[in-house]
């Protein structure tokens, strides 16, 4: 009996819909403790609420690394046994999701975890609700098309302005595109959220550069 309950529950888990993910995250939001929501709606932070299908982009990474230090304390006061302390890690990612409000306006929930599970687990309800690969772009104009699409919400505030900003000629574009190419530089003027973590996070910001022109 106990075997099939289990294998009950379990089938009834794998048959779920991905509009039933949920994951709630303790990280650092500006160093500061906080909790992120990740849902099939929305992300929500203490600092910002964003729509899963108003994020424009997400990125972000990090890096394990053994804490040397922590493995030659333990050896110097606990002998062999201390070896074991060269096996602590060291955690840090970095996380920024982009994208427009239930309102229109441009928001931005930045996080950080000291531990590499939740990171992981992050990444992959991130792909999943938002149907955006990490570093994929979704534009205003995209947004408010599926949104008149499926009858959501009405577009106003910054993201109204950001989609008609964006329907412009073919020769508009092409001029555009000379005048400001693919430039890093412009990139972070007009992301100032992002900019902002690029400083703050020089390595990772220099495998994002990779991705556009040197100008």
């Amino acid at each position: 009996m106990k075997r099939f309950t289990s294998f009950a529950i379990t089938t009834v888990l794998l048959t779920l819909p991905s509009t039933a993910i949920a994951g709630s995250y303790e990280a650092l939001c500006g160093g500061t403790k906080c909790t992120v929501m990740v849902g099939s709606e929305e992300i929500r932070s203490p600092y910002g609420t964003i729509p899963t299908n108003r994020v424009t982009n997400w990125g972000g990474g990090g890096d394990t690394s053994t804490q040397v230090g922590t493995g030659v304390a333990t050896t110097i006061l606990f002998g062999p046994i201390g070896l074991l302390g060269f096996l602590a890690k060291k955690h840090d990612y970095n996380f920024l999701v982009n994208g427009y409000d239930a309102e229109g306006k441009k928001s931005s929930i930045s996080l950080q975890f000291k531990n590499d599970k939740p990171a992981k687990r992050f990444i992959n309800e991130m792909q999943q609700v938002t149907q955006l690969g990490m570093g994929q772009t979704r534009t205003a104009q995209e947004i408010m098309a599926t949104e008149v699409k499926t009858g959501g919400t009405s577009s106003t505030g910054t993201l109204q302005g950001d989609a008609q900003a964006q329907q412009i000629s073919p020769e508009e574009t092409k001029i555009s595109s000379i005048l400001d190419a693919n430039c890093w530089s412009t990139y972070l003027n007009e992301n100032p959220a992002m900019k902002q973590w690029a400083e703050a996070n020089p390595a990772m910001a220099a495998q994002n550069q990779k991705r556009f022109e040197d100008c």
